[in-house]
């Protein structure tokens, strides 16, 4: 990303400096003629641009990790629940068979 923003700026410069010695092409459109008036606005120009383009990665990186926590944590709730719901299952079966067992004990004791 950087490494974009150093070839937009030499580009840039040159450009530039092909203005200043009006050297630049006749057809070349009127607003890149007004963009490039020195170097501070040229610096300037890409510079805002480097920093709107690095706040949109930002805000897009935030989005996803927001997304992604969200994720996890629906997904942990959901295991829990699952994890819960199993181990509950699992202990009214095991509650059963002591109840059959005691049943089958009850019956098979001499009265």
């Amino acid at each position: 990303m950087n490494n974009h923003n150093e070839k937009l700026l030499e580009i840039s410069m040159a450009t530039l400096e092909k203005v200043a010695k009006n050297e630049l092409e006749e057809d070349s459109q009127d607003e890149l003629r007004a963009l490039l008036v020195d170097k501070d606005t040229v610096v300037g120009a890409i510079g805002a641009s480097h920093d709107t383009h690095l706040l949109k990665i930002d805000n897009r990186e935030d989005e996803l990790v927001t997304r992604i926590n969200s994720w996890v944590a629906a997904l942990m709730k959901s295991i829990h629940h699952d994890e819960v719901a199993r181990n509950r299952k699992r202990i009214a079966e095991i509650h059963n068979y002591i109840d059959y067992v005691t049943d089958q004990l009850e019956d098979m004791s001499p009265s």
